[in-house]
């Protein structure tokens, strides 16, 4: 009866990955990774793998993206619905993470899409 027809179709995220440069929670808001895209494209939404510096790995959630208002002043975010490497300021945002603890990330630890 169209009632998801205003969804956005998920674009999954091939050949997508992401440094990690920094780890943190925010209170009432949950975990963010804060790094750059080196290849690819995501979309807010899509479930990536998280490859740790040790080799292990886990599924994750990009529950939100944001990244610097770009002409903004400081401090001054936009959320947008996809992330990529040709993005504004290099490729740099910060990505929302559902259901995951800072502890489970360490700088240096990568995102991609697919399974390593």
């Amino acid at each position: 009866m169209g009632l998801f027809r205003s969804r956005k179709k998920e674009v999954p995220p091939e050949g997508f990955s992401f440094r990690i440069d920094d780890i943190f929670k925010i209170k009432g808001h949950g975990l963010v990774v804060t790094g750059q895209v080196t290849a690819g494209e995501v979309a807010c939404g899509s479930q990536v793998t998280c490859v740790k510096t040790d080799g292990t790995c886990f599924p994750c959630v990009i529950q939100q993206i944001e990244q610097p208002k770009p002409d903004g002043a400081r401090g001054e975010f936009i959320h947008p619905d996809r992330a990529s490497a040709s993005g504004p300021f290099q490729g740099s945002y910060a990505f929302w993470i559902a259901g995951r603890q800072p502890e489970e990330f360490r700088p240096g630890d990568r995102l991609i899409s697919g399974k390593e």
